[in-house]
């Protein structure tokens, strides 16, 4: 009996089941005026949509964000593209900035990505 459990729990999991991913802190260095780009693959045509979780995010006044938004891939009906940002450092300081990969419906994302910005003259 085991063995049909963590079956079907290994299986599960494989095909995503459990849906929440989170992904390590990514760390990053910055002056003051330098800019850095992020990118997300995204596919809104399934509900899905990448944004920033202000409630888990801190000391975004440090950085100037700016949304580039859904870019397309393939010019294929569902195919998945990228949604882009473009983060400027303003003044020094730690800020973190917490993505999300979220169906605006669901109560919890299905991936976050974390970024946390070391800002220094």
């Amino acid at each position: 009996m085991r063995k049909r459990v963590a079956f079907f729990v290994a299986f599960y999991l494989g095909l995503g089941g459990a849906s929440l991913q989170a992904l390590a802190d990514e760390a990053h260095r910055m002056k003051p005026g330098e800019t850095f780009s992020v990118s997300n693959k995204e596919n809104p045509s399934t509900g899905y949509i990448w944004r920033i979780d202000s409630s888990a995010s801190a000391g975004l006044d440090l950085l100037a964000i700016t949304d580039g938004g859904h870019k397309a891939g393939k010019s294929l009906p569902g195919a998945p593209g990228t949604h882009s940002w473009t983060i400027r450092a303003l003044k020094p300081g730690t800020a973190t900035v917490q993505f999300v990969y979220q169906r605006p419906w669901e109560p919890a994302p299905a991936q976050t990505r974390r970024m946390v910005f070391e800002i220094s003259p």
